[in-house]
């Protein structure tokens, strides 16, 4: 089992952002009407299959819709968030323990796997580089030689050539969700930006918000290879979308 088990978590993430502790059921409910999760599964499972990946890790796991998936299909699963309250979730949606609270900057293994998965962008949230250097390292570690490794980032020009507020609403079951985001560039450590977000929330003539704010950061594809290089990753493909770039990579040696 995990070392991140013996970890006390804190961190600024932690302390910054509701979307994943106070509003870890909205969270919950609200991201299986904006993710594609079979789609995206399908995604991983093509790539773990062709590089013939049994035994897997997922970093930023949170509710567990993409564990379910995996567990389901037969996958060595476990899967690894930051914040115990998207953890409870999915023990409880996937009726499984194979979940433990870490910070991504600190992982550390008693085994190794085939291959480490990053979903859901959640590298985003490390906005310094000492950060991303201390979470490529520990996903190295946790690698079998010539393991995989497969996360997702915002890419910088895309984000920043539309960089606009955005608003969206969702009818779920007796509740209505409306989130309204607001960006400002921050650029402190990097491609970074803060994420401004109300939610508010109607059910049962009652009406909740909450306010919301969390530093993201995207990147170049220059700054990932750096990143990759001194860590010990060889890129073996890039999968480029809009405003986002999956890559693909292996443990040298």
């Amino acid at each position: 089992m995990s070392d991140c088990e013996l970890h006390i978590i804190c961190s600024k993430e932690q302390e910054m952002t509701q979307l994943y502790s106070t509003l870890a059921n909205i969270y919950h409910e609200m991201y299986q009407h904006i993710f594609d999760y079979d789609k995206e599964f399908g995604f991983y499972d093509a790539i773990l299959k062709r590089h013939n990946c049994q035994k897997i890790l997922e970093v930023g796991c949170g509710s567990g819709m993409l564990a379910r998936r995996f567990i389901d299909k037969g996958y060595d699963y476990l899967g690894v968030d930051l914040f115990n309250e998207m953890l409870e979730i999915a023990r409880s949606e996937v009726q499984s323990d194979r979940f433990v609270q870490c910070d991504m900057r600190s992982l550390a293994f008693n085994e190794q796997f085939d291959a480490v998965l990053i979903t859901g962008r959640s590298i985003a949230y490390v906005i310094e580089n000492q950060g991303i250097h201390d979470t490529l390292s520990g996903v190295f570690k946790s690698l079998k030689n010539k393991g995989l490794f497969v996360f997702d980032v915002f890419e910088a020009n895309g984000i920043f050539e539309n960089f606009d507020d955005f608003e969206q609403n969702f009818d779920i079951n007796d509740r209505k969700i409306k989130r309204v985001s607001k960006l400002k560039m921050n650029l402190a450590t990097g491609w970074t930006y803060d994420w401004h977000a109300k939610y508010i929330i109607e059910q049962n003539g009652e009406t909740t918000e909450y306010d919301d704010i969390t530093t993201l950061r995207a990147f170049t594809k220059d700054e990932i290879s750096l990143f990759l290089k001194l860590t010990g990753f060889k890129i073996k493909e890039r999968i480029e979308e809009p405003k986002t770039f999956t890559i693909i990579a292996e443990k040298k040696f």
